[in-house]
């Protein structure tokens, strides 16, 4: 009898350990799928493709804190777009195709990126 519940007590633990190295694989997991850096890089492609996309007199409106996180720069230059979302200090930025001149802008609230001819 005292057997049995020996081998039923290391079986017990082994389960909870096991349950243990689960769980923690699995938040680190989400936390690499929910970063910022993914977050960052979709607000950079998503407003290339709007710049790409749109026409002169255009004006874009990215409110500073969104779905994303909280916009802290907005910079559009060498044919790139470069977003720092969360205090994020590094971005490649995602390359944008426009024949137009390209300017960005802010204020407290919002950022602005204008579309004008050349």
């Amino acid at each position: 009898m005292n057997k049995k519940a020996d081998l039923l007590q290391q079986v017990i633990i082994h389960l909870i350990l096991i349950a243990l190295i689960f769980g923690l694989f699995f938040m680190a997991a989400e936390s690499r799928v929910n970063s910022r850096a993914i977050k960052q890089q979709i607000l950079e492609k998503q407003t290339a493709l709007l710049i790409d996309s749109a026409v002169p007199e255009t004006t874009l409106t990215l409110k500073r804190v969104n779905q994303y996180g909280t916009i802290d720069n907005i910079e559009v230059k060498q044919g790139r777009v470069f977003i720092l979302v969360n205090k994020i200090g590094d971005s490649r930025g995602y390359p944008y195709f426009s024949r137009y001149s390209i300017s960005s802008d802010s204020d407290k609230d919002n950022f602005y990126i204008k579309i004008k001819e050349k």
